[in-house]
């Protein structure tokens, strides 16, 4: 079973409902980018964008493709993974703060604010760390991303 103190971000965010931690998508990606290599793809879609403008994006494609690939996040931030550079995780770390809903400022914190455009529930979840505490917080979250 996975540990929900691992998985739980410095900033309140859930590991498992970020797309960057999703192994199934880039192992696919992966094997997707192979496959075409193998096959010779590039000039398969050559000769088919002769009939079919659509092949002629094949190489717009393969960019997003390894795009993607370049997004995933191998392991979560509390084991060493994450971004390089963290400001929220360097901030909760000089604190000596498990995260920041340890933090009586996180309702304000600049820190937070580009995280929270873009998660908007992540008040919420700050707020449930705190009163569930960490290892009971995660079944109870909303939505990772604004389209969930």
């Amino acid at each position: 079973m996975e540990d929900p103190r691992t998985l739980t971000s410095y900033c309140g965010l859930y590991c498992r409902d970020c797309i960057p931690a999703n192994r199934r998508l880039f192992a696919l990606a992966a094997e997707l980018e192979s496959q075409l290599a193998d096959l010779h793809f590039k000039e398969y879609a050559a000769f088919k964008a002769k009939r079919e403008a659509v092949f002629g994006d094949y190489q717009a494609f393969l960019r997003v493709l390894q795009a993607i690939r370049g997004l995933e996040c191998m392991t979560p931030c509390r084991t060493g993974g994450g971004k390089d550079t963290c400001t929220v995780r360097d901030c909760v770390q000089r604190r000596n703060l498990l995260g920041c809903w340890e933090c009586a400022e996180y309702g304000s914190c600049e820190l937070l604010g580009p995280l929270k455009r873009f998660h908007p529930n992540l008040e919420h979840h700050l707020e449930l760390i705190r009163r569930e505490g960490i290892n009971g917080w995660s079944a109870k979250r909303k939505g990772h991303y604004p389209w969930h």
